[in-house]
């Protein structure tokens, strides 16, 4: 399928931008100045938090759309690792929260090249005991949370379901990842055809890995790629979106089937037309809203409803 029209203006802007070619410090620049601009959407109420552990302070921020919701879902940026947080994710978390009818609360975890891996890991780990054990305090249903994220936040939520089986803590109801990295990719379909010209390349992927590993072994970590991880049994039930024109496409896919051949409940979604990303940018894709508000309307059903629901 042809790529939306609406990403052919966007990526001749960001092709003008020379977003492959910034050092990090010149990406994060770069992404909040070409934030599209948009009125933020009125929730009930947003509160901040700090979570202190281990001499480490990580900022949270929660969006309640209404005041009966007992629901939540734990939310962790995408970046690459290196760049975001709770402010440039700030609108599409109220987003998340208003089509889910759930709580959300945004997680701004340590980015490198300051702090390496595990870093990013154990703060969105840190984050997730956290508000499972303040659950009265926030007013959620401790049976009624789901983990998610999207690009490098959709790999931390995978890497949350492996270290929770790992430690023997109580796993989410669902995790929901957004065309999520998952391990190390040298010679995928997707990564051939949409390595260049789609928004995310190769090059910046590799600047990404060196900048967040402490060292070339990380990369086999299946921390940074669950899909390394030997046993996918019993992690909770998955919805994996991913986008057709992606590099990270086939990472997303291949996790999906390895989820359901352990016997795990996963559902795929493939968004024709979107290339990664497209979450940031459903403000002027049309296409990309929808694929938002069905998969989000679905999670907080999902999260919320006391029965089963078929995937």
């Amino acid at each position: 399928m042809a790529i939306d029209p609406a990403f052919k203006k966007l990526l001749e802007m960001l092709s003008a931008a020379n977003l492959e070619n910034l050092d990090v410090y010149g990406l994060r620049r770069a992404m909040n100045e070409y934030k599209i601009p948009e009125a933020p959407e009125k929730v009930y109420e947003v509160r901040d938090y700090a979570l202190e552990y281990r001499g480490v302070r990580i900022r949270m921020r929660l969006y309640v759309p209404d005041k009966e919701t007992r629901s939540m879902i734990v939310y962790y940026h995408g970046g690459g690792f290196v760049f975001g947080d709770i402010d440039l994710y700030d609108n599409l978390c109220r987003k998340i929260a208003n089509r889910s009818h759930s709580k959300v609360i945004s997680v701004e975890y340590r980015l490198a090249p300051e702090s390496k891996f595990p870093a990013a890991v154990d703060d969105a780990y840190e984050a997730y005991r956290w508000i499972r054990e303040n659950a009265r305090d926030l007013g959620i249903d401790e049976s009624k949370i789901a983990i998610g994220g999207d690009s490098a936040g959709g790999n931390l939520t995978a890497a949350v379901t492996l270290k929770i089986k790992d430690t023997g803590y109580v796993q989410p109801r669902l995790q929901v990842l957004f065309y999520p990295a998952l391990g190390p990719d040298f010679f995928s379909e997707s990564l051939r055809e949409y390595g260049e010209g789609y928004f995310l390349t190769r090059k910046q992927m590799d600047m990404f890995g060196q900048l967040y590993f402490s060292s070339p072994a990380d990369a086999l970590n299946p921390y940074f790629a669950p899909i390394l991880y030997n046993d996918l049994s019993g992690l909770p039930e998955a919805i994996i979106v991913t986008a057709e024109l992606d590099p990270l496409r086939d990472q997303g896919e291949m996790y999906l089937k390895r989820l359901y051949d352990a016997g795990v409940i996963a559902t795929g979604i493939r968004a024709k037309g979107m290339i990664h990303g497209f979450l940031s940018f459903a403000v002027v894709v049309p296409a990309a809203e929808n694929v938002l508000s069905m998969v989000w309307s679905l999670v907080g059903l999902k999260i919320r409803y006391d029965g089963d629901i078929i995937p």
